[in-house]
């Protein structure tokens, strides 16, 4: 039914016409659509049957695109769903009968479209919990990251616990934070470091993708490991990164701070400039400076990140 949606496609020009038009009948379609009576009226019958349209008292109406848009989704999800079963199932039969001695601790990673395939397998097979180091730069596409907000969903609806620890730079990007706002909203467990210098995806304790170098053009040097002591010294890894993380919460801040200074301490601690987050909150400079100065008095730190540190612990982030 993904066709519905299409107006270059015969039932998305019915589709369309019927949801511009209101309620009609064949003649007024025929006229909106170029198509002949009878030639429309199969169609009609068409989406008669995938509950899209409807006929009430002759004439004909269109159910909300929202109410559609989500019938393919669901369409779609369960469509995804299943070619994972199926690619599992043939992922494990490849395996069995080209194992030689065993599956290598580490394999490469051939090139960018492998490397999308395997993000999401590795989610799809978790059935405990996800760890992320994520950082730029990004080289997916708007639909990808929409299909990955998707995935992520469903997991975590599954049961999945997400943990994503995210570099700084997710604040300069105003489309990227208001996804991971919606995640967190899910249920994701989000943080913020000033800096960690690799891509690192883990899947329960069984596998991992790590992208050493993400600043290198593809995916060079780019790896799988499996369940072996090297995922272990990565799980280790990701545990120690993610205690110097800064919170990222959409929760109500708490009385004795502003909502302006929490802001102004959240992308402090994240690593933001004065400039940038003056520029990010729309004050002078100075105005930032001063604020900052009486935060870090406040809070008895002597750097940023210890400042941001002692806010998470007390509840301000």
């Amino acid at each position: 039914m993904f066709d519905v949606l299409d107006p270059n496609s015969v039932r998305g020009r019915v589709y369309r016409a019927l949801t511009r038009l209101g309620r009609s009948g064949v003649d007024r379609l025929g006229d909106a659509t170029g198509m002949s009576s009878p030639e429309l009226v199969g169609v009609l019958g068409e989406l008669a049957e995938l509950d899209v349209v409807a006929r009430v008292d002759g004439a004909w109406l269109a159910h909300p695109p929202a109410r559609v848009m989500a019938e393919v989704l669901r369409v779609e999800e369960d469509r995804r769903a299943a070619l994972w079963r199926a690619g599992t199932e043939l992922d494990e039969l490849y395996r069995l009968t080209h194992r030689l001695g065993g599956r290598p601790e580490v394999e490469p990673v051939m090139d960018l479209a492998e490397l999308f395939v395997l993000t999401e397998r590795v989610q799809e097979r978790s059935t405990e919990r996800v760890r992320w180091l994520d950082r730029p730069p990004y080289r997916s596409s708007p639909a990808r990251f929409t299909s990955q907000e998707s995935l992520q969903t469903r997991r975590m609806a599954a049961g999945v616990r997400y943990r994503v620890l995210y570099h700084r730079a997710v604040y300069d990007d105003l489309d990227l934070f208001a996804g991971v706002t919606r995640m967190i909203e899910h249920g994701e467990d989000a943080r913020v470091l000033a800096d960690h210098p690799v891509k690192l995806l883990i899947g329960d304790d069984r596998i991992a993708l790590l992208v050493p170098e993400p600043a290198r053009a593809g995916v060079e040097g780019a790896l799988v490991v499996h369940a072996s002591g090297l995922l272990q010294a990565f799980a280790g890894l990701f545990e120690t990164l993610w205690t110097l993380g800064v919170p990222v919460s959409t929760a109500t801040p708490a009385t004795q701070l502003s909502d302006e200074d929490r802001k102004i301490i959240t992308l402090m601690a994240a690593g933001l400039t004065d400039e940038a987050i003056a520029r990010r909150l729309n004050l002078s400079r100075r105005t930032v400076v001063r604020r900052i100065a009486a935060l870090l008095d406040r809070l008895g730190a002597t750097t940023r990140f210890q400042a941001g540190v002692q806010a998470a612990n007390r509840g301000w982030l």
